[in-house]
C-alpha cells in the first residue's frame, strides 16, 4: 500500500510531461538563452557607463547585444531540441512542410516575445539609470521584470496558436 502514493504521482508527472515537454523544453531553450543575454547585458552596461555618461546610449546598447547574443543560444539549442521534428525518420532530410509550419509560428511567437522583452527592458532600464540606480542594479531589475512579462506571453502565444501541432497533408 505504501508504494501507491507515489505510483500515482509519478504517472501524473509521467503524463504532464508528455502532454507538456515541448512546451517544457522550450521554456529551458529561452531561459538559457536569457541567462546568456543577461550576463552579456550586465557586462555590456558595466563596459559602457565607463565609457559614457548618456543613460540613452547605455539602454540601447545593453538591450541590443543581450538581444542578440540571447537569439544566437535559442536558435541553437531550439535547433538542437526539435530537429527531430522537422527530419524524416530513415533518410534523415528535412520535411520542410513541418519546419516551415514550426518556423512560421515561432517567428511570430518571438517576435511578439521580443517586442514585449526588448521594450519593457529599454524603458523600465532608462527610468532606474534616470533615478540614480547603478548600471548592474537597473540591468538586473529590467530584465528579471521585462522577462516576467514576455515568458507569460510567449507561453500563451504558444499554446494558442499551436506552435508543437502540424497539420499533416493527406496526399
Amino acid at each position: 500500500m505504501k508504494g501507491k502514493p507515489v505510483s500515482k504521482i509519478t504517472n501524473y508527472l509521467t503524463k504532464f510531461y508528455g502532454k507538456y515537454a515541448s512546451t517544457i523544453s522550450l521554456n529551458k531553450n529561452l531561459l538559457l538563452s536569457g541567462l546568456v543575454g543577461f550576463i552579456v547585458s550586465l557586462i555590456v552596461a558595466y563596459m559602457s557607463t565607463k565609457y559614457s555618461n548618456d543613460d540613452f546610449t547605455t539602454s540601447t546598447l545593453t538591450v541590443i547585444a543581450g538581444f542578440i547574443s540571447a537569439k544566437l543560444i535559442f536558435i541553437i539549442l531550439f535547433h538542437l531540441d526539435n530537429k527531430k521534428k522537422y527530419t524524416k525518420r530513415f533518410s534523415g532530410k528535412l520535411n520542410f512542410d513541418i519546419l516551415k509550419q514550426i518556423a512560421t509560428k515561432m517567428i511570430f511567437a518571438d517576435a511578439i516575445f521580443d517586442i514585449i522583452n526588448n521594450v519593457s527592458r529599454f524603458f523600465i532600464l532608462l527610468e532606474l539609470l534616470r533615478i540614480e540606480y547603478q548600471p548592474i542594479q537597473a540591468a538586473t531589475i529590467a530584465s528579471i521584470i521585462a522577462s516576467c512579462f514576455s515568458y507569460l506571453a510567449i507561453n500563451l502565444i504558444v499554446g494558442r496558436i499551436h506552435v508543437f501541432r502540424f497539420r499533416k497533408r493527406l496526399f
